[in-house]
């Protein structure tokens, strides 16, 4: 009978074993989130000319998104292309006559007063040559900032503009808002105990449905309220058709 009893007893134990070691308390519910999710706008105010984006679209890094129109800020890099090309004229006159009064003065002909009044109106020259380079470079940024192109390969969450709206500055006006399409997070709520032994980098596993991906721990974040927490982050290769909002496991180490 007693051996009975301790055959029993071992099988409990080593069914309990079996229940501890099965229950994956590293595993977490999570939830997929778009990667630098972000609402751009231009840099400056115009009226928006195109849009050649769809919310849903892909496109690749550069990919012209959107333009105002930029008849204004062509004027502007004219007037200031003109402007340069005037004291650009006058800075070679002044250092024309700056070569000849140095020249005369080295064979004693003019005395210093000359040549210092040539060097003080060359420098004034080059100082006024200087100041319409810097406007027209101003000119030209001003004009590169019409356009939104793609910073990343990036997919259009939300298309916020359409022709012909006014865009000012005061305050920005979110014009596209972006995402990451090679790229997702899948975000999960921990405890500051479960948190504890989650650093930055780590590598992690996610898995979408029946299918795991390899991932590493972009971001940890305490988050106070009635229950605090903290928000962990972990970045995907972008499953194919994955979309915010879809369940997902972390698989913590």
């Amino acid at each position: 009978m007693k051996k009975i009893l301790s055959i029993v007893a071992y099988v409990q134990a080593g069914l309990v074993l079996f229940i501890a070691g099965g229950a994956s308390a590293a595993d977490y519910s999570a939830v997929l989130q778009w990667s630098q999710l972000s609402a751009v706008s231009t840099a400056v105010p115009g009226r928006v000319e195109r849009v050649l984006v769809q919310a849903g679209q892909q496109t690749k890094p550069g990919e012209l998104l959107l333009a105002l129109d930029q008849a204004a800020y062509q004027a502007e890099v004219m007037a200031a292309r003109a402007e340069l090309a005037g004291l650009s004229a006058d800075e070679a006159e002044a250092k024309r006559n700056l070569d000849r009064e140095q020249e005369l003065y080295n064979r004693t002909i003019t005395p210093t007063t000359e040549l210092d009044a040539a060097k003080l109106r060359y420098a004034q020259a080059k100082a006024k040559l200087d100041a319409a380079q810097a406007r027209l470079e101003h000119a030209r940024h001003r004009l590169a900032e019409t356009e939104i192109h793609a910073p990343f390969p990036a997919l259009v969450v939300e298309r916020q503009a359409e022709p012909g709206v006014v865009v000012s500055q005061c305050p920005p006006q979110p014009l596209l808002t972006l995402a990451r399409s090679d790229e997702m997070l899948a975000r999960a709520v921990l405890s500051p105990a479960q948190a504890a032994g989650v650093s930055l980098g780590a590598a992690v596993t996610v898995a979408v449905g029946d299918k795991g991906h390899a991932g590493k721990v972009r971001g940890l974040r305490y988050v106070s309220g009635d229950k605090p927490g903290y928000l962990l982050d972990v970045a995907i290769p972008r499953p194919a058709h994955a979309l915010a909002g879809q369940a997902a496991t972390i698989k913590l180490p």
